[in-house]
């Protein structure tokens, strides 16, 4: 089994100041995280069809900065060689304790995931792992909140990214808490499931008109689902099973198939075996790892397992964050071939699932 060590240093430089009349109760803090820049690759991980609350700012002076909410609270990071900075707008809870947004920016980005080591290992299983760039390498895999990343998936079946994150600001900004003004525009929190479910006799419809289209039906019946399984203790007990066994609850929701219910699995439930078989993955998969797959054109469930099985075979427990590290390998093939900006966030590519 490949080691999780805890080598991300903390300097915080910290601050606390009340901010405008919008949120009287948020609190600005600001601090840094030692990471090495050659293990954080921001726009892959951020922009790369994980989350979809972050969006990227080239200033003036050639500072570039990422923006987004992650834990009901507003971030902008900034990134330097072995620093990652950060401003965030959050609740005054973390106010007595220096380090609470350290804490939360590190388990967003999981940083207390060694990825340098792992890499090494990596590189060492399989050839193809070897050419990829050291860029690339980078990414991380992130750890959300389970309803959002839920409902979000859900809206990224047959979509593509600029439109999804359309369609979850619109959740927010209907169904979440103002947390600020930022840059001009309203930020708000993901909904809760209490606001959800508060809501729940008109959502479909609201969803409907919003052009959510049949996506709106399954949004409504998962929240209604996932009120009736029991909610957050739903979720804590998910993190508690197997692997399979969470899947296999994950799946009873609607709208919720082993490709998204994998996602699920691999970004908010800690399990990191989980192996989501997209169109990209496939296509990695007949070219480099299962060539006798060449002449198969579709992915069918016992497809779909065996090319999972076989990475978890190649790349162990980790599985699922090499599998994140191919993807965006071929997403960014895709944008080079067709001459389009490397940015994820620019793309309109179809992250079908």
């Amino acid at each position: 089994m490949l080691s999780v060590s805890f080598k991300c240093v903390i300097r915080l430089q910290f601050a606390i100041v009340p901010i405008d009349h919008y949120t009287k109760r948020m609190h600005i803090h600001q601090g840094q995280i030692a990471v090495n820049e050659k293990e954080l690759n921001l726009d892959l991980t951020l922009l790369g069809g994980q989350s979809f609350r972050w969006e990227k700012l080239d200033g003036p002076d050639c500072k570039t900065t990422w923006k987004g909410v992650a834990y009901n609270a507003y971030w902008e990071l900034t990134q330097g060689p072995k620093n990652l900075h950060y401003t965030v707008h959050g609740d005054s809870r973390g106010s007595n304790d220096a380090n609470f947004y350290d804490k939360l920016l590190k388990r967003y980005l999981r940083l207390d995931f060694d990825l340098n080591e792992n890499v090494n290992e990596w590189r060492k299983l399989h050839p193809h792992f070897e050419e990829l760039s050291t860029k690339l390498k980078a990414v991380r895999v992130l750890d959300q909140e389970p309803l959002e990343n839920i409902l979000s998936f859900i809206c990224s079946q047959n979509n593509n990214i600029k439109r999804i994150s359309t369609m979850i600001e619109w959740l927010c900004s209907r169904y979440g808490n103002k947390i600020g003004h930022f840059h001009a525009k309203d930020v708000y929190t993901f909904p809760s499931l209490e606001s959800l479910v508060e809501h729940q006799d008109e959502m479909e419809i609201q969803l409907r008109q919003a052009k959510f289209g049949y996506r709106a039906k399954f949004i409504a019946q998962s929240v209604a689902k996932i009120n009736e399984f029991g909610g957050t203790k739903w979720f804590e007990n998910l993190r508690k099973l197997s692997y399979h066994e969470a899947r296999t609850e994950l799946v009873k929701l609607p709208g919720i198939g082993f490709k998204v219910a994998d996602c699920i699995c691999l970004m908010s439930l800690n399990h990191l075996e989980s192996v989501p078989i997209d169109t990209h993955i496939f296509k990695i998969a007949q070219s480099v790892y299962m060539p006798q797959l060449k002449n198969v054109k579709a992915v069918t469930p016992k497809i779909y397992e065996e090319i999972a099985e076989n990475f978890r075979n190649i790349y162990g427990p980790y599985a699922g964050w090499t599998q994140a590290v191919l993807f965006c390998s071929e997403l960014q093939q895709f944008q080079t071939e067709k001459g389009v900006e490397k940015s994820p966030s620019k793309t309109n590519k179809k992250r079908k699932k």
